[in-house]
């Protein structure tokens, strides 16, 4: 039987499970097709490096995952779920900076109320050429969002029961914004939305990890 915490007791155990990382075992599961990003990052030199943030709040009987919905626009990540987060810039200190100065401008969350609780393993994508360091957050209550319009189209938030139900990972084709179509790509379908590519990634990593303590 599933258990579900209702305090910071979780977050103290996921901040432990990620200690111990299932890394590209995860990941291959959700895209068999795909490059293994350690294998890319041997002869990769010129990549770009992205971050993004995987936030966490206790919704009042579960914890809630937090994911935005990008808007449409001409580029390769168009209308796709993801998780907060973009390119580190400059003056950013480090990919976590980058992380929290990105999840503040996409949807208002202050840096201060987010407890950083390890991060998950490196994805690259191919696409974009993009090296993403995927954080978790930790939030104590839900948020207040203020969606920066121009990137975020909609949030979408779900209990984690979802994403550990065997039923809610599909195979299926997906269509990106040049008329490509994908076939028979692993893909969580939550709350009608289809999640698949690097997010879906990183939330099959996440999914290993709370299966060990859920």
């Amino acid at each position: 039987m599933t258990t579900f915490f209702s305090d910071n007791k979780f977050a103290s155990q996921l901040e432990k499970e990620l200690q111990n990382l299932p890394g590209e075992a995860a990941h291959v599961e959700m895209f068999p097709t795909r490059a293994k990003t350690s294998d890319v990052l041997k002869t990769s030199v010129d990549h770009r490096i992205s971050a993004v943030m995987a936030l966490i709040y206790f919704g009042g009987i579960q914890h809630q995952i937090i994911l935005i919905e990008r808007q449409d626009y001409d580029g390769k990540h168009s209308g796709q779920m993801s998780f907060p987060g973009g390119k580190k810039e400059a003056n950013d200190k480090n990919e976590l900076d980058a992380a929290l100065r990105e999840t503040h401008e996409e949807i208002g969350i202050p840096r201060e109320q987010i407890k950083v609780l390890g991060k998950l393993s490196d994805v690259f994508i191919p696409v974009s050429n993009f090296l993403v360091h995927p954080f978790i957050g930790y939030l104590e209550n839900k948020p207040e969002f203020i969606l920066d319009k121009r990137e975020v189209k909609n949030i979408v938030h779900f209990e984690i029961s979802e994403l550990l139900k065997e039923e809610n990972r599909i195979i299926t084709d997906v269509s990106v914004g040049n008329g490509t179509t994908f076939k028979n790509v692993p893909a969580f379908f939550i709350k009608d939305k289809v999640i698949w590519g690097a997010t879906a990634l990183m939330l099959n990593e996440l999914r290993f990890i709370l299966r060990r303590f859920l």
